[in-house]
C-alpha cells in the first residue's frame, strides 16, 4: 500500500494560542501548509496539511482568535477579516477557536491591534473552560447520586469519564489563566 506523502493529519491540543501558532508556523517552514483542523473544544484537535505546492505559501502568518459566533455574526466576522487580507479556516459558526492566515509580506501582520485583545481572547477561552467545568461537575454529581440509589456500575462509569473530563477542562482553565496573567504583567512593564 502506497503511502500519501502529500497529506498529513496531526492530532494535538495546546492551551496557549501563542504556542499553537508557532507550531503551525514551524509546519509550514517543514514544508506543510494547514488547510483544515476540528475544533477541539472536546477533545484533541486534528489538524491537516498538505505539501505546500506554491512558493507564495511559504510566506503565510498564521493567527488564532477564540469567540463563540452565531451564524449571522460569523459571516460579518468572516468579511471583516478577509476584507482585511485574512482567509479564515474555520468551517462554520460552530467552532470557537478560528484560525486565520495571511500571505501579507507585513511581518507584524496579526488580527490584533493591542494587549487587551490578547487578553479578552484568554478571558473568553477560560469563560468557555469555566462553562465546561460547571456542566460536567453537576453531570458527576448527578451520576453519582444515581449510582447510590440504583446502584448501576454504568452510572459510576460514565460518572468517573465525566470527572476526568471536568478535571481536564480544570487544567486547561487555569493553563489559560496563566497566560493571561502573564500578559497582564507584560502591560504593567510597558
Amino acid at each position: 500500500m502506497a503511502k500519501n506523502n502529500t497529506v498529513k493529519k496531526v492530532t494535538k491540543r495546546f492551551s496557549n494560542f501563542s504556542k499553537e501558532e508557532l507550531w503551525l508556523q514551524s509546519m509550514l517552514n517543514e514544508g506543510w501548509i494547514l488547510k483544515s483542523y476540528d475544533s477541539e473544544d472536546m477533545d484533541d484537535c486534528q489538524y491537516v496539511f498538505e505539501r505546500i505546492q506554491y512558493e507564495e505559501h511559504k510566506n503565510i502568518t498564521y493567527k488564532i482568535d477564540y469567540r463563540e459566533l452565531k451564524k449571522g455574526e460569523y459571516e460579518e466576522y468572516k468579511g471583516i477579516f478577509t476584507d482585511a487580507g485574512w482567509t479564515l479556516l474555520s468551517k462554520n459558526s460552530w467552532y470557537s477557536k478560528h484560525i486565520f492566515y495571511t500571505t501579507s509580506s507585513n511581518p507584524q501582520s496579526d488580527i490584533f491591534s493591542d494587549q487587551d485583545s490578547y487578553r479578552e481572547r484568554e478571558k473568553r477561552r477560560m469563560s468557555s473552560s469555566l462553562v465546561y467545568i460547571i456542566i460536567s461537575s453537576f453531570m458527576f454529581a448527578v451520576l453519582i447520586v444515581l449510582y447510590t440509589i440504583y446502584e448501576r456500575s454504568a452510572f459510576l462509569g460514565v460518572g468517573i469519564m465525566t470527572l476526568f473530563f471536568a478535571i481536564n477542562c480544570t487544567i486547561d482553565y487555569f493553563r489559560h489563566k496563566k497566560v493571561y496573567n502573564s500578559l497582564l504583567v507584560k502591560e504593567v512593564e510597558i
